[in-house]
């Protein structure tokens, strides 16, 4: 994924602020149609993901504001994506590597890779932008999605 750029990820189709959702499930049944009917993932995609985030939940104890960022195997997606969407409140999500943690997620990062390790580098990448207090600060605050889409763009290089 080295050679690509943020701009071939992130879409502002796929930038959703402000939404309420209860759980993981229900966030996947609001962003499954949406990006199915926009040609990025196949009918399998929603069911996998499902499956997957039980398995091996994606929350992430950041601070201030808690980050989830689920994925799943390379065979459901159509063209690679990220969409991005923050939280109206928190989102209840379990944590990465403690599934007996519930943690209060704010902002969802779902990831969509049509490469076998292509999500590596690029996990790496968000992570140390999600260390970074301000640019969560920042992500919490932007207005509006153009707003959040040149913070993204600004922040994360891969």
């Amino acid at each position: 994924m080295g050679k690509n750029s943020t701009s071939d990820m992130f879409f502002e189709e796929l930038i959703f602020l402000d939404k309420t959702f209860h759980n993981a499930n229900e966030f996947f049944d609001f962003i499954y149609p949406i990006l199915h009917d926009k040609g990025y993932v196949k009918a399998s995609f929603l069911p996998a993901i499902k499956t997957r985030e039980a398995a091996y939940p994606t929350a992430l104890p950041t601070e201030p504001y808690v980050v989830a960022l689920p994925h799943t195997d390379i065979e459901h997606i159509i063209k690679p994506f990220i969409s991005v969407t923050r939280v109206k409140g928190t989102v209840d999500w379990h944590e990465m590597a403690n599934n007996d943690q519930i943690l209060n997620a704010h902002f969802i990062f779902l990831l969509g890779f049509v490469e076998k390790d292509g999500h590596i580098n690029l996990l790496q990448t968000l992570m140390a932008c999600f260390s970074e207090k301000t640019f969560l600060e920042q992500l919490h605050e932007a207005k509006t999605c153009d707003q959040f889409m040149q913070l993204l763009n600004s922040k994360v290089k891969f």
